[in-house]
C-alpha cells in the first residue's frame, strides 16, 4: 500500500495508532490542502501515491472520478466517529484485510465488514 494521507477529519489519536503500526503517514493539515476540496486533494494522493484515510463519504466520488485505479481510498464509517470506535474500526478491518496491501481501490470499512470496491 502506499503511503497514506489522512484527511483532516481523522482525529490526531487515530493518527498516532496507524504510525504505531507502521503505516507511513501524511496527514492533509500538514499539506497545503486544509481545507481543500474533496478533488484537490484526491488529484494530490495521486500524484504522490498516496491512498487516502477519509471519514467523509464524498471521496466515494473521487475514487470513481480516476480512471484505471489510480487512487486509493480508505473511508471509515464508525458510529459514532470517536477515536476510540474509528480505531477499533481500523483494527477490526485488519484482520479481515491487509491494509497495507490494498491499491488502486475504494474501501469501506465499518466494525462489521469491510466492502472493496474496484
Amino acid at each position: 500500500m502506499p503511503r497514506i494521507l489522512v484527511d483532516e477529519n481523522v482525529p490526531s489519536d487515530v493518527r498516532e495508532w496507524l504510525i504505531k503500526r507502521g503505516f507511513d503517514i501524511t496527514s492533509v493539515t500538514e499539506t497545503q490542502l486544509r481545507g481543500a476540496k474533496d478533488r484537490t486533494i484526491g488529484n494530490y494522493a495521486a500524484k504522490n501515491k498516496l491512498a487516502i484515510l477519509t471519514l467523509d463519504n464524498h471521496f466515494a466520488q473521487v475514487y470513481r472520478s480516476f480512471k484505471d485505479n489510480q487512487i486509493t481510498v480508505i473511508i471509515i464509517k464508525a458510529k459514532p466517529a470517536t477515536p476510540v470506535n474509528i480505531v477499533q474500526t481500523l483494527d477490526s478491518a485488519q484482520k479481515r484485510i491487509n491494509l497495507k496491501e490494498v491499491t488502486g481501490k475504494l474501501l469501506i470499512i465499518s466494525k462489521k465488514k469491510v466492502r472493496v470496491i474496484t
